[in-house]
């Protein structure tokens, strides 16, 4: 267990309280000024390869796509995912008329026709090649 001195306490809120009157620090990003052009930019379907393209042209302001995605997805707000549910079977089916047809298909029964074999195979002796089919 540390024991600290009852002062340090003292100096500690102190220092929070000095801290507290610092003016606030101004943006880091180059891009933070052009927020809201990014997002409307972004909204009406601009690449970001599209976006550093008119930032260079239009603004004279250098910067790469990748920098632009991180930027953005940064200060993107994390949306929950809405869940969606399936409409029971029954109500698919006779909402869709192929649907029906689907399962008109799937009721049939199919027939499937034997693929000849060209080898035949018996235990305990080599694999044959037969010319008929596979019926030796």
């Amino acid at each position: 267990m540390i024991l600290q001195h009852p002062s340090t306490d003292l100096v500690g809120n102190q220092l929070l309280a000095d801290f507290a009157d610092l003016p606030p620090k101004p943006p880091r990003s180059k891009l933070e000024p052009h927020r809201e052009l990014i997002r409307e930019l972004r909204r009406s379907g601009r690449t970001y390869r599209e976006v550093a393209h008119l930032f260079q042209e239009r603004l004279g302001l250098y910067v790469a796509p990748s920098t632009l995605h991180s930027f953005v997805k940064v200060r993107a707000k994390h949306r929950k995912r809405t869940q969606f549910e399936l409409p029971p079977l029954e109500l698919a089916v006779a909402a869709s008329p192929a649907l029906e047809r689907v399962a008109a298909l799937k009721s049939k029964p199919t027939v499937r026709n034997a693929k000849p074999t060209r080898f035949v195979f018996r235990e305990n002796e080599p694999l044959t090649l037969t010319n008929n089919g596979g019926e030796q």
